[in-house]
């Protein structure tokens, strides 16, 4: 993707890539767009969902400005949030600093579970409620991105039901004794 992908037209909001894409780099780059795009257009809800989120660009600048963003557009809503499900947290402050620290300001804006009931792996996937980024093969980075209603309100129903079973996890601050 290039910077006129992610700006989209002079004056309007940044469109929603779709189809499918390869590649980790495009996955990356996805996801940064896809953040972007939510804060543009103010989306209220926001999933993040996969395993562990090991090659999210979630330490970078760039998706954390995009993050910035979302809560600047969002912030008159008392309900805007931002989901974050996962299998493991184990080595998210030391892969996702930046990460992280937004979080810490941002905590009353964020809600993470940690799913374990079962064996399946969850789903790589950033939802809100215009679009979808669902990872199809994660060893490949196979990832498909959407518009379409019946895709997104099957993602959300999923993402519903994994939330349900999940329980709060990765607090905000590690208080020490």
């Amino acid at each position: 993707m290039t910077d006129t992908d992610v700006t989209g037209e002079r004056g309007l909001a940044p469109a929603w890539p779709e189809g499918r894409f390869t590649g980790r780099p495009a996955f990356q780059d996805l996801l940064v767009h896809g953040l972007q795009c939510a804060a543009e257009r103010g989306c209220r809800t926001v999933w993040l969902c996969d395993p562990d989120f090991g090659d999210w660009p979630l330490g970078e600048r760039r998706l954390v400005q995009a993050l910035d963003r979302w809560c600047a557009t969002t912030r008159v809503s008392p309900v805007a949030q931002i989901r974050v499900l996962g299998q493991s947290f184990a080595d998210m402050r030391l892969r996702h600093g930046r990460f992280v620290q937004w979080r810490s300001l941002w905590s009353h804006r964020v809600q993470v579970r940690l799913w374990s009931a079962g064996q399946d792996r969850l789903p790589g996937m950033l939802w809100t409620p215009d679009w979808v980024l669902q990872r199809l093969d994660p060893e490949r980075d196979q990832v498909v991105a959407s518009t379409d209603a019946a895709q997104r309100a099957a993602a959300e129903e999923r993402l519903q039901q994994l939330w349900q079973a999940a329980r709060p996890a990765f607090p905000d601050t590690s208080l020490g004794l």
